[in-house]
């Protein structure tokens, strides 16, 4: 693939960025180590996406075809139109050795394929706290299980980011969640950090689509 860089190191920080060829073919083994953590009943909440993107952009990557071959099978894959490669978890691929094979049009953009922690389904518009602080702990724990010994060097998670798809608004809060709430056109960031054992119900114009972890800069 052509320009194709991979962000392989631990997710949000500590990554190594590899340069590869124009015809790109990655080991399906990495991807299940990771997906084999992600898939652990503890994250039920929460999931590991693998987000093919150009270069220091959010923009997709311009991918011609995406398949996923063994030595007994040839199937293709599916990205989403953000550009989320959708993986399957299959300990049978994993022990065929099977390979990702990814292609891009000869102009397209060079690309890179980054490792993101998000919420595994949409949530409602009202939004219990104890909701957010459980995707918290969730995406803590699971980015230091990825980390392994580089978890004691993870800067600390503050909290999650909801993403909307048009301005959102805060329609309603108690007093003492809406001072953790910060709304900005299409984000909202949600502070939890030190309000764990705080209780009630927030609610938005609109239902987020997404929702991340809060990493600080």
């Amino acid at each position: 693939m052509r320009g194709l860089a991979v962000w392989a190191g631990v997710v949000f920080c500590c990554f190594l960025i590899v340069p590869v060829a124009a015809d790109t073919l990655f080991n399906y083994d990495g991807f299940y180590s990771r997906l084999k953590k992600s898939e652990k009943v503890e994250y039920s909440d929460i999931t590991l996406a693998f987000m093919l993107q150009q270069q220091a952009t959010s923009l997709p990557c311009d991918v011609a075809s995406a398949r996923i071959t063994t030595d007994i099978s040839d199937e293709p894959l599916t990205i989403a139109n953000n550009g989320e490669l959708i993986l399957p978890y299959s300990e049978l691929l994993n022990s065929r050795k099977a390979l990702i094979q990814l292609q891009q049009p000869p102009a397209a953009k060079a690309c890179d394929l980054n490792f993101r922690l998000r919420s595994k389904l949409p949530l409602d518009a009202g939004i219990k706290w104890q909701q957010l602080v459980k995707m918290h702990q969730q995406f803590d724990g699971l980015l230091k299980d990825l980390a392994g010994l580089g978890k004691y060097f993870l800067p600390e998670m503050t909290g999650v980011t909801l993403q909307f798809e048009r301005e959102v608004v805060l329609e309603a809060a108690p007093a003492e969640l809406a001072g953790r709430i910060h709304c900005e056109l299409l984000q909202c960031q949600v502070l939890l950090a030190d309000a764990t054992e705080l209780q009630g119900e927030i609610r938005f114009n609109q239902a987020p689509h997404t929702v991340l972890p809060l990493l600080p800069r």
